[in-house]
């Protein structure tokens, strides 16, 4: 496994990071603890979990039983809280009437832990400035409940504006911004914009919808389709806008360097200097298995395949 520097944290954390949306409910508790045994076995140290409505129709809670189910899946592991770096989020869902620390106290209820690592905060609600947000999470931080935090899709202007008041101010500035990025989306993470301010912050990507909803594995460019989260009409709009055509020169450049097209993505993101960690979800052994051989393939990446894999992202989409 590689590690990297979170931002300017003093956060070590592996290049990859195994988050748990939509997965560890719809699992045998068996297989989810494999699935993370598997991970932490392969050196990932960086866990992602969040609170979201439940969508199984069965769990005991409305909202947060993510949170329940992760947390004790932890314990049952066995695994040592302090070898492991978690990372959550503030969604601000029911701010102000819930404060983000209050927010914050019932994740880490649900979850049975003390404090969190980091939290990524969505762009804040329309009656709370960005500089009050700051404050607020520098607080937060002097709780101990919370080491650092982040942003979650936020658009740069409001990084940089965050980033300015707690410089200004002294107060604790954002380590890293997750956002998506594949090679079928550059934007924002390598716009030279974006790469000045966040080397200038000290703020690191942690990139995620990093095969584009499971596009650049290729199944959807295999007769019949595949099985996935798109419907039939995505898939046609998609094909129309030449996104699968794309696919298609990712596939045969893969087979050219001997990997898998998922892995041949994978590696693209990795390769920039920005990302920290790539943020995945897993529902077999197998799954997380195939995503770390991405690491061997990074080290395959000359010059030439990453121009190929730059001529490929930067081919217009029919409108």
């Amino acid at each position: 496994m590689e590690y990297r520097q979170l931002g300017y944290s003093n956060l070590q954390v592996s290049a990859f990071s195994l988050g748990s949306w939509l997965t560890y409910e719809f699992m045998d508790e068996k297989e989810a603890l494999a699935v993370i045994e598997s991970g932490l076995q392969a050196g990932i140290n960086f866990l992602d979990d969040a609170r979201y409505d439940d969508r199984t129709g069965h769990a005991p809670l409305k909202s947060g039983y993510s949170e329940v189910l992760f947390g004790r899946l932890l314990r049952r592991g066995g695994w040592d809280r302090a070898d492991l770096v978690i990372a959550n989020k503030l969604w601000y869902e029911f701010y102000p009437a819930e404060s983000p620390e209050a927010e914050l106290d019932g994740s880490l209820t649900r979850l049975q832990m003390a404090y969190l690592d980091l939290v990524y905060c969505v762009p804040p609600p329309a009656s709370l400035p960005v500089a009050e947000m700051v404050r607020q999470m520098d607080a937060l931080i002097k709780t101990g409940k919370l080491r650092y935090w982040g942003v979650l899709n936020w658009p740069l202007a409001q990084i940089e504006a965050a980033w300015q008041v707690a410089s200004e101010e002294g107060l604790a500035r954002p380590v890293a911004a997750q956002l998506a990025y594949s090679l079928l989306q550059t934007s924002p993470v390598e716009d030279e914009e974006t790469r000045k301010i966040f080397q200038a912050a000290g703020i690191g990507v942690v990139a995620s919808y990093t095969l584009y909803g499971g596009l650049l594995s290729g199944k959807y460019n295999r007769v019949g389709g595949g099985h996935g989260r798109f419907p039939h009409d995505t898939i046609e709009s998609m094909r129309q806008k030449q996104l699968l055509a794309k696919v298609d020169a990712l596939i045969t450049l893969a087979a050219e360097v001997g990997c898998t097209p998922a892995q041949l993505a994978l590696a693209y993101c990795l390769a920039n200097e920005q990302v920290v960690s790539l943020l995945f979800g897993a529902t077999s052994v197998t799954q997380v298995a195939e995503n770390l051989q991405a690491l061997k393939v990074l080290a395959r990446l000359d010059d030439k395949i990453m121009e190929k894999l730059r001529e490929i992202s930067q081919r217009q989409n029919e409108r």
